[in-house]
């Protein structure tokens, strides 16, 4: 009972991790994904929960870098007694982070033609849902206990994971 439980907990706390780039993806694409709809229901989701955190986000970015930080060095350098699957899965979601932090700066320069037009929310709600799209598939797979697989990604945080050893 108590290595279920273990298991359990280490599969969670490698899962909460992907709330870094599920609130970077929100903060950048939500408005413009959930905002864009006729369906107020969706509209009142986001208002009412998505919103919330990203405005978080956006008054606290330092505090959420810094902790954001502070876990990466702790599972790439291995500090902390983590299993190497749970330091493995919280380093490949910082670097999803990464990841979405840079389209969405990216998409911030874009020309504001190019942003509001049709092509414009196209890319936002593939960007957005395919960011959400791989942190379910990642979510899956760790909550069946595999190590989820991400080009480039993955090579990435194996390489991370192993530095952490040899140092």
């Amino acid at each position: 009972m108590k290595t279920y439980l273990i298991k359990i907990s280490e599969r969670l706390l490698a899962v909460l991790a992907f709330i870094f780039p599920f609130t970077e993806i929100s903060y950048f694409f939500g408005a413009k994904v959930f905002l864009s709809t006729e369906s107020i229901p969706l509209k009142l989701f986001y208002l009412n929960h998505i919103a919330k955190l990203a405005s978080f986000y956006e008054a606290n970015v330092y505090l959420v870098f810094a902790i954001m930080l502070g876990i990466f060095i702790v599972c790439s350098r291995g500090t902390i007694r983590l299993t190497k699957f749970v330091r493995f899965n919280v380093i490949q979601a910082i670097l999803l982070n990464i990841v979405c932090q840079c389209i969405g700066s990216i998409y911030g320069f874009l020309p504001i033609i190019l942003r509001e037009s049709t092509l414009g929310v196209l890319l936002a709600n593939f960007f957005y849902f395919g960011t959400i799209i791989i942190m379910a598939y990642s979510s899956f797979l760790i909550f069946c206990g595999r190590y989820p697989k991400i080009p480039i990604l993955t090579e990435a945080a194996k390489l991370q994971v192993q530095r952490g050893y040899l140092d």
